[in-house]
């Protein structure tokens, strides 16, 4: 592995520029000629600034420029997430395609991250469209229900609601496979839908 690589492996995820200083034991004028380094060659993702602290996200993998599901997850997530796989769309990409792509990936870190698309929902009859495609009715109806407990949320429309229960299945399905809630509350919205949430009691606490 060449030395480029292997910093970049170890300096992986988010950083601040202090945080990076320390990895590398680098000068905050080495460190930031580094981070414009990276960046340049698509290792490196700038968010913040001004009075926001700048955030660094550091990938192995060079990050390509357009829409898809991490960058449109990211714009709204409470807490930012480094992308598992390269994940890029040509054309339009909505936030309805992105909380049924988050689903697909069965990552709980990524669904915790998508939970907050709620609140950017324009179009819940194509929401159902594509949840009725690739057969996730349900568990849309149950990550809304939750997300409704940890932040804001637009309102799905009761017609819209109606036809993802008619899907409910008879046996409980999990969303990510071994991993179960452990809340009262989260247990009433699972009853209802049938399926089982992947987050703790610390993820609930870490989304509101």
């Amino acid at each position: 592995m060449d030395p480029e690589s292997s910093l970049l492996r170890r300096i992986e995820g988010k950083h601040t520029l202090d945080t990076v200083m320390k990895e590398t034991n680098l000068t905050k004028e080495s460190a930031l000629n580094l981070l414009s380094s990276l960046r340049r060659k698509g290792y490196v993702r700038t968010e913040g600034g001004g009075k926001q602290k700048r955030i660094y996200t550091i990938s192995p993998k060079r990050m390509q420029k357009g829409t898809g599901l991490f960058t449109l997850i990211n714009k709204y997530a409470k807490v930012k997430i480094v992308p598992s796989f390269v994940h890029i769309v040509h054309g339009r990409y909505r936030e309805e395609n992105a909380l049924i792509d988050a689903i697909e990936t069965k990552d709980v870190r990524t669904l915790q991250a998508a939970i907050y698309l709620f609140a950017h929902i324009k179009n819940w009859t194509m929401l159902h469209a594509l949840a009725k495609k690739k057969h996730v009715e349900p568990v849309v109806g149950v990550l809304y229900d939750f997300a409704r407990t940890v932040t804001r949320t637009r309102k799905m429309p009761e017609h819209v609601r109606q036809a993802l229960l008619r899907m409910r299945p008879k046996k409980k399905i999990e969303i990510v496979s071994h991993t179960h809630a452990d809340s009262g509350q989260i247990n009433t919205i699972e009853h209802t839908w049938n399926v089982a949430l992947p987050f703790s009691k610390q993820d609930q606490e870490e989304m509101r």
